[in-house]
């Protein structure tokens, strides 16, 4: 993340630290069309173009072109709770109104926007960065550094649309307590429930009760306020215009807030429940794969290598269903079909769990609790078996992005059985969640001798747009 003592000006040009060492550079080509960043100044855009990346002594920095419009060194919005902190809503307003205007021209990813690609000036105006300079920015950052500058920030259990009020909120909940509402691992292991905003001020403080109450709502999983919101730009400048005129200032963050102890305590005792219910999980399919893995791995490969693939007569789009096909049937073989030898994807793990899963369910209870979600679908959404898990993709949208990258944008289905508290057994009342994610993965295609097979699969983004309370069958 790029910190205040990061940027500086050389020679009029202004520079942004994003690696230092030697050699840094090497191997990095930069685009030939590059995107340039904007600059919103008075309610408009102004390209500020860049020269590229640069060596300046052992820093490497993103440099731009001298420009009138940049007198000043501008401040990140990593600073909005600090520096920035009095100034938050005016600011926040005016991102707003920016990342409307700026639509897909600024980097994004489920709706947010890296802290270190936004910057503020004194005036008001604001510098967001291109995807291609964030693009670098990523490439440089550390694990932990790329955490705090993305991943917290990602708009979680969104509907579709909703995500930049939620981005916005999350800022908003940042500038005023001092916290990201989905940095605390205990809030993303308890299904991204954010601490009320209420409980991080003492209960005496009334004047923005009515801002706590709209920013907790915005960062809910309440699909039914968020299906209601067209317009969420607008939705967040209607949060925080009563508090235009707020003394931001006067408002102190507290942990004594009773509220926020017991708050915390329920949060963190569902949060181990979950850390423990996966780890033991993941360690038992592990196994299993494993075992699957070293009894098969001779005789499979050797064929796998030699032979045509089943698919040889597809084309792109036509590779790409048979693969989701296979997907949710659950056939690891076929779905390697298409798939370079000894490339295994993204998905094989978790589809080969499933499968061991299901042969055994049928070795033991002669039928398989793993349900197809379009015959699910298709039988009208009713009651599931118990222990059952939904798992497998009802639909798959194909585009072409260039002859050799293909986009495929899918709604895959999973599911959750709710546990009884301190216990590692089914809560029968409780029933169960299935999922609906929207996913965008995509596909890199390579020519191999008279066939298509791919080469790569990147997962773009993974959003749960759905979440469905399903009952148990009553026996």
């Amino acid at each position: 993340m790029i910190r205040c003592e990061d940027i500086f000006f050389d020679q009029e040009r202004l520079c942004m630290k994003i690696a230092e060492g030697q050699n840094v550079l090497k191997g990095i080509e930069l685009p030939q069309n590059k995107k340039n960043a904007l600059l919103f100044h008075e309610g408009s855009f102004t390209e500020l173009p860049w020269q590229g990346l640069q060596m300046l002594g052992e820093r490497c920095c993103i440099v731009f072109f001298p420009s009138g419009y940049i007198r000043e060194l501008p401040i990140p919005a990593a600073e909005l709770s600090t520096t920035l902190r009095s100034q938050c809503i005016r600011l926040l307003w005016n991102l707003s109104i920016a990342l409307e205007k700026a639509g897909d021209a600024v980097y994004r990813v489920l709706d947010s926007v890296p802290l270190s690609n936004i910057w503020f000036f004194s005036n008001g105006d604001i510098l967001l960065l291109s995807s291609q300079m964030g693009d670098f920015i990523d490439l440089f950052e550390y694990d932990a550094e790329r955490h705090e500058d993305k991943e917290i920030w990602y708009a979680y259990n969104c509907r579709y649309g909703f995500g930049s009020a939620n981005y916005l909120c999350q800022l908003l909940y940042y500038s005023l307590s001092g916290r990201a509402p989905f940095a605390d691992p205990a809030v993303r292991e308890n299904g991204f429930k954010a601490i009320p905003l209420e409980y991080l001020f003492d209960p005496s403080e009334t004047r923005i009760a009515g801002l706590c109450q709209a920013v907790d709502t915005a960062l809910s999983d309440n699909r039914k306020f968020q299906a209601g919101i067209r317009h969420p730009y607008e939705h967040f400048r209607d949060i925080i215009r009563p508090y235009a005129d707020l003394d931001v200032d006067s408002l102190k963050p507290t942990d004594t807030n009773p509220g926020l102890e017991s708050f915390g305590k329920k949060m963190k005792k569902r949060a181990n429940l979950r850390v423990f219910v996966r780890k033991k999980g993941f360690k038992v399919a592990i196994i299993i794969v494993c075992a699957a893995i070293v009894l098969g791995i001779a005789g499979f490969y050797i064929w796998q290598a030699v032979k045509p693939p089943a698919t040889r007569d597809l084309d792109e789009a036509g590779i790409i269903n048979w693969y989701y096909e296979m997907y949710t049937e659950l056939d690891v073989t076929n779905m390697k079909e298409p798939l370079r030898f000894g490339y295994e994807g993204p998905d094989m793990v978790e589809v080969s769990t499933m499968f061991v899963t299901s042969t055994m369910q049928k070795a033991y209870d002669q039928v398989s609790l793993i349900i197809d979600p379009r015959q699910w679908i298709a039988g009208g959404m009713g009651p599931l078996p118990e222990s059952s898990t939904v798992f497998g993709v009802s639909d798959v949208i194909v585009e072409k992005l260039t002859d050799d990258l293909w986009r495929a944008t899918v709604t895959a289905w999973s599911s959750t059985n709710y546990l009884k508290e301190n216990e590692s057994t089914l809560d029968l009342a409780a029933g169960m969640d299935v999922f609906r994610h929207t996913r965008v993965v995509e596909f890199t295609f390579r020519t191999k001798s008279d066939w298509r097979e791919v080469s790569r699969i990147e997962v773009i983004s993974d959003e749960i747009v759905e979440t469905i309370h399903v009952e148990y069958q009553k026996n």
